[in-house]
């Protein structure tokens, strides 16, 4: 099931560069932090445009990895299942958005949102960050640090959302989709989260379940 484009074009690269085997596996793996991320987000760009929500599925996206860079989360040993929850997550989120705007508005619009940082800081806070054998956090300071920054980034969306409602209540779309990010991301540090992302490596991949990263609830 996975769509590995990194291998052919590293081992393109070992042939131009000359490179030795194990700067062709650098090679490969710079490739994969520079272009899975582009792609995904391209994808996730083109499922929001063709479903009507563009502004509010990028908003959903963009908020969502602005707490995950810091708090990481639960994630697939596959990119291309990654890809494919970005790809149905976020768009569905930006729809929600958009449809719900027309019912939350004013006072129901604002306690959501409180209600929403408030349970989300907790969690980021009692959660985060999430260690895992991909970005391991090799000392305490390090681990305090993260956290610090990962509630940072939730202030720092839930002030911008108020912003937006104080520049004007037509942003209400927009604001939620931020929330909806902030929600998926604290949901994917839960226990909840890892066991979701655990079941499809599981189904898709065939593989067993990791212990350390389905037990952080």
């Amino acid at each position: 099931m996975r769509l590995n484009i990194i291998k052919p074009a590293a081992a393109y690269l070992r042939q131009q560069l000359d490179l030795t085997p194990d700067q062709e596996e650098v090679a490969a793996y710079g490739l994969q932090l520079l272009l899975y991320p582009l792609l995904d987000f391209a994808l996730i760009c083109l499922a929001g445009w063709l479903l009507g929500c563009l502004g509010a599925t990028v908003t959903a996206a963009l908020s969502a990895a602005l707490v995950r860079f810091f708090s990481h989360g639960a994630h697939s040993r596959s990119p291309v299942i990654c890809a494919l929850i970005g790809l149905i997550v976020f768009p569905v989120l930006g729809r929600l958005a958009l449809a719900s705007a027309h019912f939350l508005t004013g006072v129901s619009l604002i306690l959501t949102i409180l209600l929403g940082f408030i349970v989300s800081m907790f969690i980021v806070w009692r959660l985060s960050p999430v260690d895992s054998p991909a970005k391991r956090i090799t000392s305490g300071e390090e681990r305090r640090k993260l956290r610090l920054h990962s509630l940072a980034a939730v202030v720092f969306i839930t002030a911008l959302q108020g912003a937006l409602l104080l520049w004007t209540i037509q942003a209400a779309a927009v604001v939620l989709a931020m929330s909806f990010g902030l929600w998926w991301q604290a949901f994917s540090l839960t226990g909840p989260g890892h066991r979701f992302a655990a079941v499809l490596d599981k189904i898709i991949i065939g593989k067993e379940e990791n212990p350390h990263e389905a037990s952080n609830l």
